[in-house]
């Protein structure tokens, strides 16, 4: 007899494989919220790394000197306030504009500037009137009350703003 032949085994189709995740959901909702977030904190702080802080303009320097100098009017000597004044302003000018305004006196100043388009006419004017008041407080050892100071002090701003108006002493007449 013939020996029984073994039955074959059934042959099924090939069925790929079977994909299981390995985390639940909330665990990879979790991660993602949290990668996002460090994300968002490494680029905001990269950022504010990189955004630097930009210098003061001589104009912004000139203006905060000018308002301590105000704030500070009681009590101080006028000798010391037209140094400190007039330094000011004549350092705001070097750094504006380039001109040897600190190292030239009044006369000289005024001077070499009388030409120069970089000032107007009315700013020429309070730069006469300004320099002649400090120049009397420095020099002449003039006093000077609060209103003399907050005067020279309010001429130094609009030259700093450059909103200067003639002054009826420099020849201009007041609007």
């Amino acid at each position: 007899m013939n020996p029984a032949a073994p039955t074959p085994a059934p042959i099924h189709d090939i069925v790929g494989p079977i994909w299981v995740f390995p985390y639940p959901v909330w665990m990879v909702v979790a991660a993602t919220l949290v990668a996002l977030l460090l994300i968002a904190a490494l680029f905001f702080g990269i950022r504010s790394l990189v955004k630097r802080k930009r210098p003061p303009t001589p104009q912004e320097i000139a203006l905060a000197a000018l308002e301590q100098l105000r704030k500070n009017t009681d009590g101080v000597e006028p000798y010391a306030f037209g140094v400190t004044v007039s330094d000011t302003l004549r350092a705001y000018i070097r750094a504006q504009h380039g001109l040897a305004a600190t190292t030239l006196t009044s006369m000289e100043f005024l001077e070499s500037i009388r030409d120069n388009p970089v000032f107007t006419p009315n700013e020429k004017s309070g730069l006469a009137v300004f320099l002649e008041g400090t120049d009397l407080l420095k020099f002449a050892r003039t006093g000077a009350g609060p209103s003399e100071m907050i005067s020279l002090l309010e001429t130094a701003g609009r030259l700093v703003r450059g909103e200067v108006q003639p002054d009826r002493k420099a020849g201009g007449a007041k609007p």
